[in-house]
């Protein structure tokens, strides 16, 4: 960490629990600061798709925080299509806690969580979000939405942060099967999150404004499956940051006009890349340790090329926009972190083959049951396969909470055994 964020994540810290208001403004403006430093001053090396994700990932962590009254505190897997037809601007745990790692300053609501009865084994991600609100550095939200998809920490982070703020919660309950019988019941929720949406905003949500960002997302599939199409090919060069942005892209800004523009971006670049040569290719599971300065020495360019994190095509299917509640519902449905772990590991075993990748690096992030317990049988099957692959335990937004030099370690081994196989 250098220097100028250690020194600004200590001021945070030292200030959430005497004056809260004061660690807000302050990390207001370091997010400022930063932005407009990646605006006009942007990293060197980034490609244009790379230096767009950063300015608008900044500016979605920004804005909640300067209009709480217009924002809702949501789940990263909650589609977000009826906020943004309605001008509701989505705050999300993960987002919001790795933006907080990068400020120097998790550590602090790790903290404040776990001296206020939450857990140590509790989600990194939800420790942060769960610290900061509680703290009162997090303004209060208009509402709460979450889904019960993929992590059961949601249910009681988000019930918390409600009960917490006192403010309206809305609760999409998923299935673990995608038959028409579970379709219909998630599309009814979906009419439902519409009248509670209108309720709590005094406003109405137009129909052709929700087609309008269906059509968005889209097209913005259709540009990021010519992507893959490129990628498979080609050597596109990405670091664990840049990846963790497009999670911003493929979920909570889905269906926006940033999001089909950094898609154009994204198809942009690809199509100007060299053909692919004798890099490592690499398949990510789950989220990246993007701040961990040993993993970003070995993983950010040079031989490696790090393809993509799972995270990133856990649900790529166009919508049907004259039937936008049902369409909702089986995107929900048919996210591949829902349902049997089978169906994650295929999509998996799927892309790993679409884009020649030389092995995987399964990341276990501390508290995430649901991916701990598929590790093993998902290392069986893609091995199976003839596809190398590495669990790697570790934690994606607590730097307090890593063992640096066995993670370096075992990755560095790993990539050793895939070199040695070329």
């Amino acid at each position: 960490m250098s220097t100028v964020v250690d020194k600004f994540g200590r001021a945070v810290g030292d200030t959430v629990s005497q004056n809260p208001k004061r660690a807000r403004r302050l990390l207001r403006a370091g997010y400022f600061a930063s932005g407009k430093q990646m605006q006009y001053l942007p990293g060197r090396g980034l490609l244009p798709h790379q230096r767009y994700a950063a300015v608008i990932s900044n500016r979605a962590i920004r804005l909640p925080l300067s209009n709480p009254g217009k924002s809702a505190v949501v789940s990263a897997f909650l589609p977000p299509e009826l906020l943004h037809a309605m001008g509701i601007v989505p705050q999300f745990t993960e987002g919001l806690a790795g933006y907080l790692n990068g400020a120097g300053c998790e550590h602090a609501f790790v903290r404040f969580a776990e001296d206020r009865g939450i857990p140590q084994t509790y989600c990194s991600y939800h420790k942060v979000l769960l610290g900061a609100a509680l703290s009162g550095v997090l303004p209060k939200p208009k509402l709460v939405v979450n889904t019960t998809l993929a992590c059961d920490a949601n249910n009681n982070t988000f019930r918390t942060l409600a009960d917490f703020w006192k403010v309206p919660r809305f609760t999409l309950d998923v299935p673990d099967r995608s038959d028409p019988d579970a379709v219909a019941y998630v599309a009814a929720q979906f009419r439902e999150l519409k009248g509670f949406l209108e309720e709590v905003t005094g406003g109405k949500l137009a129909e052709e404004a929700l087609r309008a960002v269906i059509r968005r997302e889209n097209r913005s599939i259709r540009l990021y499956r010519g992507y893959f199409g490129e990628l498979s090919e080609k050597y596109i060069p990405n670091d664990m940051t840049s990846e963790m942005y497009k999670i911003f892209m493929t979920h909570v800004l889905a269906g926006t006009k940033e999001a089909e523009r950094y898609f154009e971006l994204l198809l942009e670049d690809a199509r100007k890349a060299a053909g692919s040569g004798n890099e490592i290719r690499l398949l990510w599971v789950h989220t990246l340790p993007f701040w961990q300065g040993s993993m970003k020495s070995i993983l950010n360019g040079g031989r490696i090329q790090l393809l993509c994190c799972d995270m990133n095509f856990d649900c790529m299917a166009e919508m049907d926009e004259a039937a936008p509640y049902e369409a909702l519902s089986r995107k929900l449905l048919q996210n591949t972190f829902g349902g049997p772990g089978v169906r994650r590991t295929d999509a998996l075993l799927q892309m790993a083959e679409t884009l020649r990748a030389d092995g995987v690096v399964y990341f276990c992030q501390w508290g995430c049951k649901q991916t701990l317990g598929n590790a093993y049988p998902a290392k069986e099957r893609l091995e199976q396969a003839g596809i190398p692959t590495l669990i790697l335990d570790g934690d994606g937004c607590d730097r307090g909470n890593v063992n640096d030099g066995q993670m370096t370690t075992r990755l560095q081994a790993f990539l050793e055994i895939l070199e040695a196989k070329r």
